[in-house]
Protein backbone atom coordinates (compact mmCIF):
# COMPACT_ATOMS: atom_id res chain seq x y z
CA UNK A 1 0.00 0.00 0.00
CA UNK A 2 1.46 3.53 -0.38
CA UNK A 3 2.47 5.74 2.06
CA UNK A 4 1.65 8.74 2.93
CA UNK A 5 4.71 10.66 2.42
CA UNK A 6 8.44 10.91 3.55
CA UNK A 7 9.57 13.51 6.53
CA UNK A 8 12.04 15.63 4.85
CA UNK A 9 15.03 16.13 7.10
CA UNK A 10 17.31 18.78 5.93
CA UNK A 11 19.76 18.97 8.65
CA UNK A 12 20.25 15.12 9.37
CA UNK A 13 18.00 12.14 10.43
CA UNK A 14 17.06 13.54 13.99
CA UNK A 15 12.92 14.83 13.32
CA UNK A 16 13.21 18.01 15.53
CA UNK A 17 11.55 21.22 15.18
CA UNK A 18 14.89 23.04 15.81
CA UNK A 19 15.94 21.66 12.16
CA UNK A 20 13.04 21.77 10.21
CA UNK A 21 12.36 25.50 11.44
CA UNK A 22 15.41 26.90 9.59
CA UNK A 23 14.57 25.45 6.56
CA UNK A 24 11.36 27.10 6.53
CA UNK A 25 12.67 30.44 7.83
CA UNK A 26 15.47 30.53 5.40
CA UNK A 27 12.74 29.75 2.25
CA UNK A 28 10.64 32.58 3.68
CA UNK A 29 13.18 35.40 4.00
CA UNK A 30 14.63 34.76 0.56
CA UNK A 31 11.34 35.65 -0.78
CA UNK A 32 11.04 38.44 1.82
CA UNK A 33 14.45 39.94 0.97
CA UNK A 34 13.14 40.53 -2.64
CA UNK A 35 10.63 43.00 -0.87
CA UNK A 36 13.07 45.02 1.59
CA UNK A 37 14.82 47.44 -0.28
CA UNK A 38 11.17 48.79 -2.10
CA UNK A 39 9.47 49.45 0.75
CA UNK A 40 8.45 53.33 1.05
CA UNK A 41 8.63 56.13 -1.17
CA UNK A 42 12.19 55.84 -1.85
CA UNK A 43 12.77 52.47 -2.37
CA UNK A 44 14.42 50.54 -4.76
CA UNK A 45 12.66 49.44 -7.88
CA UNK A 46 12.66 45.86 -9.39
CA UNK A 47 13.51 45.09 -12.86
CA UNK A 48 10.65 42.28 -14.22
CA UNK A 49 11.96 40.15 -17.09
CA UNK A 50 8.56 38.71 -18.66
CA UNK A 51 9.58 35.73 -20.70
CA UNK A 52 5.61 35.03 -21.76
CA UNK A 53 4.99 37.73 -23.24
CA UNK A 54 8.14 38.66 -23.64
CA UNK A 55 8.16 42.46 -21.38
CA UNK A 56 10.05 44.16 -19.12
CA UNK A 57 8.75 46.04 -16.19
CA UNK A 58 10.71 48.40 -13.71
CA UNK A 59 8.35 48.93 -10.63
CA UNK A 60 8.45 48.81 -6.55
CA UNK A 61 4.90 47.73 -6.62
CA UNK A 62 4.56 44.77 -3.90
CA UNK A 63 1.88 43.29 -5.75
CA UNK A 64 3.07 42.94 -9.29
CA UNK A 65 6.73 41.48 -7.72
CA UNK A 66 4.64 39.15 -5.90
CA UNK A 67 2.62 37.85 -8.61
CA UNK A 68 5.60 37.50 -11.21
CA UNK A 69 7.29 35.09 -8.35
CA UNK A 70 7.71 31.78 -8.64
CA UNK A 71 7.83 30.06 -5.23
CA UNK A 72 9.13 26.38 -4.91
CA UNK A 73 10.14 26.36 -1.14
CA UNK A 74 7.26 25.76 0.88
CA UNK A 75 7.79 28.27 3.18
CA UNK A 76 8.15 30.80 0.29
CA UNK A 77 5.00 29.39 -1.29
CA UNK A 78 2.97 29.38 2.42
CA UNK A 79 4.07 33.14 2.52
CA UNK A 80 3.31 34.51 -0.91
CA UNK A 81 -0.34 32.89 -0.76
CA UNK A 82 -0.64 34.75 2.70
CA UNK A 83 0.28 38.01 1.24
CA UNK A 84 -1.87 37.04 -1.52
CA UNK A 85 -5.26 38.04 0.74
CA UNK A 86 -3.07 41.77 1.05
CA UNK A 87 -3.56 41.76 -2.29
CA UNK A 88 -7.27 41.49 -2.20
CA UNK A 89 -7.37 44.89 -0.03
CA UNK A 90 -5.61 46.73 -2.73
CA UNK A 91 -2.08 48.16 -1.38
CA UNK A 92 0.09 47.51 2.15
CA UNK A 93 1.56 43.83 0.38
CA UNK A 94 5.54 44.78 0.68
CA UNK A 95 4.12 45.92 4.42
CA UNK A 96 2.78 42.31 4.88
CA UNK A 97 5.98 40.46 3.72
CA UNK A 98 8.29 42.86 5.53
CA UNK A 99 6.70 42.14 8.96
CA UNK A 100 5.90 38.75 8.50
CA UNK A 101 10.08 38.08 7.71
CA UNK A 102 10.78 39.96 10.99
CA UNK A 103 8.08 38.14 13.09
CA UNK A 104 9.73 34.97 11.18
CA UNK A 105 13.81 36.34 12.04
CA UNK A 106 12.57 37.10 15.83
CA UNK A 107 10.97 33.64 16.30
CA UNK A 108 14.30 31.75 15.30
CA UNK A 109 16.46 33.82 18.19
CA UNK A 110 13.24 32.54 20.42
CA UNK A 111 13.18 28.83 19.28
CA UNK A 112 17.12 29.08 20.11
CA UNK A 113 16.56 30.05 23.35
CA UNK A 114 14.48 26.93 23.47
CA UNK A 115 11.07 28.79 23.73
CA UNK A 116 8.65 26.42 22.89
CA UNK A 117 6.46 27.90 19.49
CA UNK A 118 3.12 27.62 21.04
CA UNK A 119 3.85 29.91 23.42
CA UNK A 120 5.65 32.61 20.76
CA UNK A 121 2.22 31.96 18.42
CA UNK A 122 0.61 33.24 21.85
CA UNK A 123 2.53 35.69 22.33
CA UNK A 124 2.33 36.89 19.16
CA UNK A 125 -1.19 36.70 18.98
CA UNK A 126 -1.61 37.97 22.26
CA UNK A 127 0.79 41.33 20.62
CA UNK A 128 -1.77 41.42 17.51
CA UNK A 129 -4.75 41.46 19.38
CA UNK A 130 -3.43 44.29 21.64
CA UNK A 131 -2.55 45.72 18.54
CA UNK A 132 -5.79 45.89 16.53
CA UNK A 133 -7.00 47.54 19.62
CA UNK A 134 -4.57 49.93 19.81
CA UNK A 135 -5.25 51.44 16.60
CA UNK A 136 -8.97 51.74 16.92
CA UNK A 137 -8.11 53.57 20.09
CA UNK A 138 -5.11 56.13 18.45
CA UNK A 139 -6.48 56.26 14.61
CA UNK A 140 -8.69 59.35 13.56
CA UNK A 141 -11.73 59.64 12.31
CA UNK A 142 -12.08 60.51 8.75
CA UNK A 143 -14.63 61.91 6.54
CA UNK A 144 -14.85 61.03 2.74
CA UNK A 145 -16.79 63.76 1.84
CA UNK A 146 -14.07 65.85 2.56
CA UNK A 147 -12.09 66.60 -0.64
CA UNK A 148 -8.85 66.92 0.96
CA UNK A 149 -8.92 64.58 3.78
CA UNK A 150 -9.08 61.80 0.80
CA UNK A 151 -6.74 63.76 -1.22
CA UNK A 152 -4.43 63.17 1.37
CA UNK A 153 -5.06 59.26 1.56
CA UNK A 154 -5.01 58.96 -1.81
CA UNK A 155 -1.48 60.90 -2.76
CA UNK A 156 0.19 58.69 0.32
CA UNK A 157 -0.90 55.77 -1.46
CA UNK A 158 0.39 56.44 -5.15
CA UNK A 159 3.66 57.90 -3.78
CA UNK A 160 5.29 55.00 -3.01
CA UNK A 161 5.84 54.32 -6.21
CA UNK A 162 8.35 56.04 -8.62
CA UNK A 163 6.53 58.70 -10.22
CA UNK A 164 7.19 61.66 -8.09
CA UNK A 165 4.96 64.11 -9.26
CA UNK A 166 3.02 62.40 -11.49
CA UNK A 167 1.64 60.64 -8.36
CA UNK A 168 0.04 63.19 -6.83
CA UNK A 169 -1.75 64.26 -10.18
CA UNK A 170 -2.88 60.51 -10.64
CA UNK A 171 -3.90 60.72 -7.27
CA UNK A 172 -6.46 63.88 -7.65
CA UNK A 173 -8.00 61.93 -10.33
CA UNK A 174 -8.76 59.25 -8.05
CA UNK A 175 -10.60 61.54 -5.53
CA UNK A 176 -12.70 62.83 -8.25
CA UNK A 177 -13.59 59.45 -9.84
CA UNK A 178 -14.34 58.01 -6.18
CA UNK A 179 -16.25 60.67 -5.31
CA UNK A 180 -18.31 60.73 -8.33
CA UNK A 181 -19.54 57.07 -8.85
CA UNK A 182 -20.23 56.91 -4.94
CA UNK A 183 -23.90 56.05 -3.78
CA UNK A 184 -25.44 56.16 -0.85
CA UNK A 185 -27.59 52.79 -0.11
CA UNK A 186 -29.25 52.19 3.26
CA UNK A 187 -27.86 55.24 4.73
CA UNK A 188 -24.28 53.96 3.88
CA UNK A 189 -21.79 54.68 0.92
CA UNK A 190 -21.42 52.19 -1.53
CA UNK A 191 -17.91 52.39 -3.37
CA UNK A 192 -17.88 49.69 -6.82
CA UNK A 193 -14.25 50.39 -8.35
CA UNK A 194 -15.44 48.56 -11.49
CA UNK A 195 -17.30 51.63 -12.38
CA UNK A 196 -13.98 53.33 -12.66
CA UNK A 197 -12.58 52.41 -15.99
CA UNK A 198 -8.60 52.73 -16.61
CA UNK A 199 -7.42 53.22 -20.21
CA UNK A 200 -4.36 53.31 -21.39
CA UNK A 201 -2.69 54.65 -24.58
CA UNK A 202 0.79 55.39 -25.80
CA UNK A 203 1.63 58.78 -26.63
CA UNK A 204 2.24 62.25 -25.77
CA UNK A 205 3.45 62.61 -22.59
CA UNK A 206 2.31 62.11 -18.86
CA UNK A 207 1.00 65.69 -18.71
CA UNK A 208 -2.30 64.77 -21.20
CA UNK A 209 -3.40 62.13 -18.40
CA UNK A 210 -7.07 63.22 -17.72
CA UNK A 211 -10.27 62.65 -16.37
CA UNK A 212 -13.22 61.75 -18.61
CA UNK A 213 -16.54 62.25 -17.19
CA UNK A 214 -18.10 59.77 -19.06
CA UNK A 215 -16.31 56.85 -21.11
CA UNK A 216 -14.02 56.18 -23.82
CA UNK A 217 -13.52 53.24 -26.16
CA UNK A 218 -10.60 51.96 -28.08
CA UNK A 219 -12.92 51.90 -31.63
CA UNK A 220 -14.03 54.65 -34.15
CA UNK A 221 -17.26 55.43 -35.60
CA UNK A 222 -18.71 53.01 -37.56
CA UNK A 223 -19.00 55.06 -41.35
CA UNK A 224 -16.31 57.57 -42.21
CA UNK A 225 -19.39 59.83 -43.22
CA UNK A 226 -20.72 60.31 -39.74
CA UNK A 227 -20.13 63.54 -37.69
CA UNK A 228 -17.12 63.55 -36.13
CA UNK A 229 -18.36 65.35 -33.10
CA UNK A 230 -21.45 66.08 -31.79
CA UNK A 231 -22.22 68.64 -28.95
CA UNK A 232 -24.95 67.51 -26.23
CA UNK A 233 -25.77 63.74 -27.43
CA UNK A 234 -28.32 61.89 -26.74
CA UNK A 235 -27.47 58.13 -26.40
CA UNK A 236 -29.07 54.92 -27.75
CA UNK A 237 -28.08 52.19 -26.05
CA UNK A 238 -28.22 48.79 -27.65
CA UNK A 239 -28.03 45.40 -26.09
CA UNK A 240 -28.71 44.00 -29.69
CA UNK A 241 -26.82 44.61 -33.27
CA UNK A 242 -28.27 46.48 -36.61
CA UNK A 243 -27.06 43.63 -39.22
CA UNK A 244 -28.51 41.10 -41.62
CA UNK A 245 -26.96 38.18 -42.34
CA UNK A 246 -27.21 37.06 -45.92
CA UNK A 247 -28.60 33.54 -46.07
CA UNK A 248 -25.49 31.72 -47.73
CA UNK A 249 -23.89 33.41 -44.47
CA UNK A 250 -25.94 31.09 -42.02
CA UNK A 251 -24.85 28.09 -40.89
CA UNK A 252 -27.61 25.98 -41.59
CA UNK A 253 -27.85 22.42 -43.58
CA UNK A 254 -30.97 24.00 -45.27
CA UNK A 255 -30.62 25.15 -48.82
CA UNK A 256 -32.58 27.90 -50.04
CA UNK A 257 -33.47 28.31 -53.77
CA UNK A 258 -34.80 31.75 -55.08
CA UNK A 259 -35.98 32.53 -58.26
CA UNK A 260 -34.69 34.84 -60.16
CA UNK A 261 -36.93 37.21 -60.41
CA UNK A 262 -37.47 37.40 -56.59
CA UNK A 263 -34.24 38.72 -56.02
CA UNK A 264 -34.88 42.03 -56.39
CA UNK A 265 -38.15 41.82 -54.45
CA UNK A 266 -36.08 40.58 -51.42
CA UNK A 267 -33.54 43.44 -51.95
CA UNK A 268 -36.79 45.79 -51.60
CA UNK A 269 -38.04 44.17 -48.33
CA UNK A 270 -34.83 43.97 -46.44
CA UNK A 271 -34.00 48.19 -47.68
CA UNK A 272 -37.89 48.40 -46.24
CA UNK A 273 -36.79 46.96 -42.86
CA UNK A 274 -33.58 49.10 -42.77
CA UNK A 275 -35.68 51.84 -43.26
CA UNK A 276 -37.66 50.82 -40.54
CA UNK A 277 -34.58 50.53 -38.13
CA UNK A 278 -33.70 53.68 -39.18
CA UNK A 279 -36.59 55.58 -38.46
CA UNK A 280 -37.09 54.16 -35.14
CA UNK A 281 -33.48 55.59 -33.97
CA UNK A 282 -34.22 58.92 -36.01
CA UNK A 283 -38.07 59.16 -34.00
CA UNK A 284 -36.88 58.42 -30.68
CA UNK A 285 -34.22 61.97 -30.77
CA UNK A 286 -31.04 59.91 -30.45
CA UNK A 287 -27.87 61.97 -32.04
CA UNK A 288 -25.66 58.80 -31.22
CA UNK A 289 -25.97 54.79 -30.95
CA UNK A 290 -23.56 52.54 -28.77
CA UNK A 291 -24.10 48.90 -29.44
CA UNK A 292 -23.09 46.07 -28.27
CA UNK A 293 -23.03 43.66 -31.38
CA UNK A 294 -22.56 44.68 -35.22
CA UNK A 295 -23.72 46.86 -37.68
CA UNK A 296 -24.20 46.43 -41.30
CA UNK A 297 -23.13 48.58 -43.85
CA UNK A 298 -26.49 49.38 -45.34
CA UNK A 299 -27.81 50.48 -41.59
CA UNK A 300 -24.24 52.55 -41.14
CA UNK A 301 -24.98 54.59 -44.10
CA UNK A 302 -28.79 55.41 -43.61
CA UNK A 303 -27.44 56.83 -40.12
CA UNK A 304 -24.94 58.41 -41.28
CA UNK A 305 -26.69 59.99 -44.18
CA UNK A 306 -29.09 61.57 -41.08
CA UNK A 307 -26.20 62.41 -38.99
CA UNK A 308 -26.03 60.12 -36.23
CA UNK A 309 -22.94 58.53 -34.92
CA UNK A 310 -22.89 54.76 -34.44
CA UNK A 311 -20.46 52.58 -32.07
CA UNK A 312 -20.89 49.18 -32.58
CA UNK A 313 -18.95 45.75 -30.98
CA UNK A 314 -18.98 47.70 -27.48
CA UNK A 315 -18.57 44.87 -24.77
CA UNK A 316 -21.87 44.99 -22.32
CA UNK A 317 -20.63 45.12 -19.29
CA UNK A 318 -17.44 47.28 -19.47
CA UNK A 319 -19.10 49.57 -22.52
CA UNK A 320 -23.08 49.51 -22.03
CA UNK A 321 -22.66 49.03 -19.06
CA UNK A 322 -20.68 51.65 -17.93
CA UNK A 323 -22.25 53.96 -20.30
CA UNK A 324 -25.50 53.66 -18.95
CA UNK A 325 -24.19 54.48 -15.68
CA UNK A 326 -22.22 57.92 -16.93
CA UNK A 327 -25.25 59.08 -18.75
CA UNK A 328 -28.22 57.97 -16.96
CA UNK A 329 -29.50 56.14 -20.50
CA UNK A 330 -30.97 52.94 -20.46
CA UNK A 331 -29.80 49.50 -22.37
CA UNK A 332 -32.56 48.26 -24.23
CA UNK A 333 -32.60 44.82 -26.14
CA UNK A 334 -34.55 45.64 -29.20
CA UNK A 335 -35.37 48.59 -31.57
CA UNK A 336 -38.90 47.75 -31.03
CA UNK A 337 -38.50 49.13 -27.12
CA UNK A 338 -36.30 52.27 -27.43
CA UNK A 339 -37.82 55.01 -26.29
CA UNK A 340 -36.80 58.96 -25.57
CA UNK A 341 -36.73 58.52 -22.03
CA UNK A 342 -34.37 55.42 -22.38
CA UNK A 343 -31.78 58.11 -24.20
CA UNK A 344 -28.42 59.19 -22.29
CA UNK A 345 -27.04 62.27 -22.25
CA UNK A 346 -23.53 64.12 -22.67
CA UNK A 347 -21.70 67.15 -23.27
CA UNK A 348 -19.84 65.83 -26.24
CA UNK A 349 -19.28 62.81 -28.34
CA UNK A 350 -16.56 62.73 -30.61
CA UNK A 351 -13.52 60.60 -32.20
CA UNK A 352 -10.37 61.41 -31.91
CA UNK A 353 -6.85 60.27 -33.52
CA UNK A 354 -4.06 59.54 -31.74
CA UNK A 355 -0.28 58.49 -32.78
CA UNK A 356 0.25 54.58 -32.52
CA UNK A 357 3.21 53.81 -30.23
CA UNK A 358 4.34 50.47 -30.53
CA UNK A 359 7.92 49.28 -29.65
CA UNK A 360 7.48 45.73 -31.33
CA UNK A 361 5.94 47.78 -34.18
CA UNK A 362 8.27 46.03 -37.18
CA UNK A 363 7.84 42.49 -35.71
CA UNK A 364 3.90 42.66 -35.84
CA UNK A 365 4.66 43.79 -39.31
CA UNK A 366 6.82 41.30 -40.18
CA UNK A 367 4.53 38.66 -38.66
CA UNK A 368 0.85 40.35 -40.15
CA UNK A 369 2.75 41.01 -43.35
CA UNK A 370 0.53 44.16 -43.71
CA UNK A 371 1.71 47.55 -42.37
CA UNK A 372 -0.09 48.53 -39.38
CA UNK A 373 -2.28 51.83 -38.94
CA UNK A 374 -0.30 54.88 -37.73
CA UNK A 375 -3.28 55.99 -35.59
CA UNK A 376 -5.19 54.81 -33.23
CA UNK A 377 -9.02 55.96 -32.95
CA UNK A 378 -10.68 56.25 -29.80
CA UNK A 379 -14.50 57.30 -29.15
CA UNK A 380 -14.60 59.76 -26.08
CA UNK A 381 -18.19 60.37 -24.67
CA UNK A 382 -17.37 63.41 -21.96
CA UNK A 383 -19.13 66.09 -19.91
CA UNK A 384 -21.90 63.76 -18.61
CA UNK A 385 -24.04 65.03 -15.20
CA UNK A 386 -23.75 63.49 -11.87
CA UNK A 387 -21.84 60.06 -14.27
CA UNK A 388 -21.76 56.73 -11.96
CA UNK A 389 -19.20 55.80 -13.65
CA UNK A 390 -15.86 57.75 -14.97
CA UNK A 391 -12.99 57.02 -17.01
CA UNK A 392 -9.08 57.88 -16.61
CA UNK A 393 -7.13 58.13 -19.78
CA UNK A 394 -3.60 57.37 -18.58
CA UNK A 395 -0.83 58.80 -21.57
CA UNK A 396 2.78 58.55 -21.47
CA UNK A 397 5.28 57.82 -24.15
CA UNK A 398 6.54 53.98 -22.45
CA UNK A 399 5.02 51.15 -22.02
CA UNK A 400 6.32 50.41 -18.89
CA UNK A 401 6.23 54.14 -17.42
CA UNK A 402 2.44 53.50 -18.44
CA UNK A 403 1.96 50.41 -16.35
CA UNK A 404 3.89 52.11 -13.58
CA UNK A 405 0.98 54.93 -13.41
CA UNK A 406 -1.70 52.56 -13.56
CA UNK A 407 -0.43 50.69 -10.47
CA UNK A 408 -0.26 54.00 -8.56
CA UNK A 409 -3.69 54.77 -9.64
CA UNK A 410 -4.58 51.39 -8.31
CA UNK A 411 -2.69 52.08 -4.90
CA UNK A 412 -4.65 55.06 -4.63
CA UNK A 413 -8.02 53.95 -5.41
CA UNK A 414 -7.43 51.54 -3.29
CA UNK A 415 -6.81 53.71 -0.19
CA UNK A 416 -9.73 55.56 -1.21
CA UNK A 417 -12.07 52.40 -1.34
CA UNK A 418 -10.60 51.12 2.19
CA UNK A 419 -11.44 55.20 3.50
CA UNK A 420 -14.82 54.90 2.48
CA UNK A 421 -15.40 51.23 3.80
CA UNK A 422 -14.14 52.26 7.20
CA UNK A 423 -13.44 55.84 7.43
CA UNK A 424 -10.66 56.17 10.26
CA UNK A 425 -6.96 56.69 9.36
CA UNK A 426 -3.68 56.94 11.10
CA UNK A 427 -0.21 58.60 10.62
CA UNK A 428 2.48 56.98 7.90
CA UNK A 429 5.85 57.38 7.89
CA UNK A 430 6.59 54.31 10.45
CA UNK A 431 4.81 56.91 12.92
CA UNK A 432 2.03 54.07 13.62
CA UNK A 433 4.64 51.44 13.75
CA UNK A 434 6.35 52.60 16.01
CA UNK A 435 4.10 54.16 18.50
CA UNK A 436 2.47 50.21 18.65
CA UNK A 437 6.28 49.24 19.37
CA UNK A 438 5.95 51.46 22.21
CA UNK A 439 2.85 50.54 23.42
CA UNK A 440 3.95 46.74 23.03
CA UNK A 441 6.83 46.45 25.27
CA UNK A 442 4.52 48.47 27.89
CA UNK A 443 1.90 45.33 27.80
CA UNK A 444 4.49 42.60 27.88
CA UNK A 445 5.40 43.51 31.35
CA UNK A 446 2.09 42.06 31.85
CA UNK A 447 3.23 38.73 31.16
CA UNK A 448 5.08 37.16 34.23
CA UNK A 449 6.49 33.98 31.55
CA UNK A 450 8.23 33.60 28.16
CA UNK A 451 4.81 35.25 26.62
CA UNK A 452 6.54 38.46 27.58
CA UNK A 453 9.50 37.62 25.44
CA UNK A 454 7.09 36.52 22.18
CA UNK A 455 5.41 40.47 22.55
CA UNK A 456 8.66 41.80 23.20
CA UNK A 457 9.60 40.28 19.71
CA UNK A 458 6.64 41.13 17.79
CA UNK A 459 7.55 45.31 19.13
CA UNK A 460 11.05 44.94 17.55
CA UNK A 461 9.36 43.32 14.54
CA UNK A 462 7.65 46.94 14.38
CA UNK A 463 10.41 48.61 15.30
CA UNK A 464 12.47 46.53 12.44
CA UNK A 465 9.79 48.38 9.63
CA UNK A 466 11.08 51.63 11.47
CA UNK A 467 14.74 50.65 10.37
CA UNK A 468 14.13 49.67 7.22
CA UNK A 469 12.04 52.82 6.14
CA UNK A 470 14.65 54.28 7.35
CA UNK A 471 17.55 52.88 5.64
CA UNK A 472 16.29 53.10 2.26
CA UNK A 473 15.71 57.05 3.07
CA UNK A 474 19.52 57.19 3.23
CA UNK A 475 19.25 57.76 7.20
CA UNK A 476 21.45 55.51 9.79
CA UNK A 477 18.83 52.91 10.76
CA UNK A 478 19.76 52.97 14.34
CA UNK A 479 19.81 56.70 14.90
CA UNK A 480 16.47 57.23 13.20
CA UNK A 481 15.18 53.92 15.73
CA UNK A 482 16.44 55.49 18.56
CA UNK A 483 15.49 58.97 17.80
CA UNK A 484 11.69 57.61 17.22
CA UNK A 485 11.38 55.78 20.39
CA UNK A 486 12.69 59.14 22.73
CA UNK A 487 10.21 61.03 20.65
CA UNK A 488 7.14 58.49 21.00
CA UNK A 489 8.26 58.35 24.97
CA UNK A 490 7.54 61.97 25.41
CA UNK A 491 4.29 61.34 23.83
CA UNK A 492 4.64 62.50 20.73
CA UNK A 493 2.80 59.58 18.86
CA UNK A 494 2.34 60.65 15.11
CA UNK A 495 6.25 61.47 14.80
CA UNK A 496 7.55 59.80 11.77
CA UNK A 497 10.42 59.61 8.76
CA UNK A 498 10.56 62.36 6.51
CA UNK A 499 12.16 60.25 3.74
CA UNK A 500 12.59 63.69 1.37
CA UNK A 501 13.62 65.89 3.64
CA UNK A 502 15.46 62.97 6.12
CA UNK A 503 14.44 64.22 9.46
CA UNK A 504 11.98 63.16 12.12
CA UNK A 505 8.39 65.26 11.25
CA UNK A 506 4.49 64.67 12.80
CA UNK A 507 3.09 62.60 10.22
CA UNK A 508 -0.33 64.53 9.99
CA UNK A 509 1.83 67.60 9.41
CA UNK A 510 3.38 66.06 6.02
CA UNK A 511 0.25 64.86 4.79
CA UNK A 512 1.06 61.63 5.07
CA UNK A 513 -1.66 59.35 5.79
CA UNK A 514 -2.91 55.69 5.86
CA UNK A 515 -6.51 54.33 6.05
CA UNK A 516 -6.75 51.97 9.06
CA UNK A 517 -8.41 48.79 7.23
CA UNK A 518 -5.40 48.84 4.96
CA UNK A 519 -2.83 48.94 8.23
CA UNK A 520 -5.03 46.37 10.25
CA UNK A 521 -5.03 44.19 7.61
CA UNK A 522 -1.80 44.30 6.69
CA UNK A 523 -0.71 43.95 10.48
CA UNK A 524 -3.16 40.62 11.09
CA UNK A 525 -1.91 38.69 7.92
CA UNK A 526 1.66 39.28 8.65
CA UNK A 527 0.93 37.80 12.42
CA UNK A 528 -1.08 34.77 10.78
CA UNK A 529 1.80 33.81 8.56
CA UNK A 530 4.36 34.08 10.60
CA UNK A 531 2.39 31.81 13.54
CA UNK A 532 1.99 29.09 11.28
CA UNK A 533 5.36 28.81 9.28
CA UNK A 534 6.72 28.72 13.33
CA UNK A 535 4.22 25.90 14.19
CA UNK A 536 5.69 24.09 11.89
CA UNK A 537 8.03 21.03 13.37
CA UNK A 538 8.37 18.62 9.74
CA UNK A 539 7.75 18.99 6.22
CA UNK A 540 6.05 15.95 4.68
CA UNK A 541 6.33 15.00 0.92
CA UNK A 542 3.21 13.36 -0.04
CA UNK A 543 1.12 12.31 -3.09
CA UNK A 544 -2.46 12.20 -4.26
CA UNK A 545 -4.15 9.35 -3.14
CA UNK A 546 -1.92 8.08 -0.54
CA UNK A 547 -3.36 5.81 2.76
CA UNK A 548 -1.27 5.70 5.60
CA UNK A 549 -2.37 2.24 7.29
CA UNK A 550 -0.78 1.37 10.39
CA UNK A 551 1.46 -1.60 10.32
CA UNK A 552 1.90 -1.46 6.51
CA UNK A 553 4.46 1.11 5.92
CA UNK A 554 6.91 0.08 3.73
CA UNK A 555 10.76 -0.85 5.12
CA UNK A 556 12.59 2.75 4.29
CA UNK A 557 9.92 4.98 3.31
CA UNK A 558 11.33 7.51 5.69
CA UNK A 559 15.26 7.53 4.12
CA UNK A 560 13.73 9.43 0.84
CA UNK A 561 12.58 8.62 -2.03
CA UNK A 562 12.74 4.92 -3.52
CA UNK A 563 14.49 4.35 -6.40
CA UNK A 564 13.21 1.74 -8.78
CA UNK A 565 15.27 -0.72 -11.29
CA UNK A 566 11.89 -1.20 -13.22
CA UNK A 567 8.25 -0.15 -13.10
CA UNK A 568 7.96 -3.83 -12.70
CA UNK A 569 8.77 -3.46 -9.12
CA UNK A 570 5.34 -1.49 -8.78
CA UNK A 571 1.57 -2.68 -9.07
CA UNK A 572 0.16 -1.99 -12.24
CA UNK A 573 -2.80 -0.23 -11.31
CA UNK A 574 -0.44 1.74 -9.40
CA UNK A 575 2.19 2.53 -12.61
CA UNK A 576 -0.91 3.33 -14.83
CA UNK A 577 -2.52 6.08 -12.12
CA UNK A 578 1.16 7.47 -11.42
CA UNK A 579 2.79 7.24 -15.28
CA UNK A 580 1.23 10.72 -15.90
CA UNK A 581 2.28 12.43 -12.56
CA UNK A 582 4.74 14.76 -11.64
CA UNK A 583 5.72 12.26 -8.59
CA UNK A 584 6.58 10.13 -11.53
CA UNK A 585 9.62 11.49 -13.12
CA UNK A 586 11.93 9.60 -15.60
CA UNK A 587 15.21 9.41 -15.14
CA UNK A 588 17.39 7.62 -17.94
CA UNK A 589 16.82 3.65 -17.57
CA UNK A 590 15.23 4.75 -13.59
CA UNK A 591 12.13 5.70 -12.21
CA UNK A 592 11.82 7.59 -9.26
CA UNK A 593 9.32 7.67 -7.29
CA UNK A 594 8.42 10.48 -4.58
CA UNK A 595 6.72 8.56 -1.72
Amino acid sequence: MPWLGTVEKPFGNEPDRLYTQPSLTRGAELLIDNFRSSLGPRGMVKLILQPFPMRDEITSDGKTILTSMGAVHPGAWILREMAYSQIVVGDGVITTLVLAGELLKNSKRLLALKVRPAVIIHGYREAMKHTRNILRKISKPADWRDHDEMLRVARTAAGTKFLGYQAAKLAEFAVFAVQHIIEMRGGKPQLDIGDICVLKVIGKTSDETRLIRGIAFQSGLRHPGMPKRIENPRIALLSCGLEFKRFWEEETPVKVQVAPGRIGSMREARLKMVRENVDRITASGADLVVMSKGCDELHASMLAERGIQVVHRVPDAGGIGRLAKASGGKAVGSLDDLKEEDLGHAGFAEEVKVPRFDTRRLEKEVKSGEPLPEEERLFVIDGCTNPRSVTILIRGQVESGLGESERALDAALAACRALVKEPRVVGGAGAVEAELAHRLKKFALSFDDKTQLAVIAYAEALEGLVELLARNAGLDPIDARLEMEAAHARGLKWTGIDVFARRLRDAFEMGVVEPLLIKDSAFMIASEAACQLVRVDRVLKGYAGATLIPGEIPPGASEGPRVLNDAKDLPEETVKAFRKSRFLKPYGSKLELNL
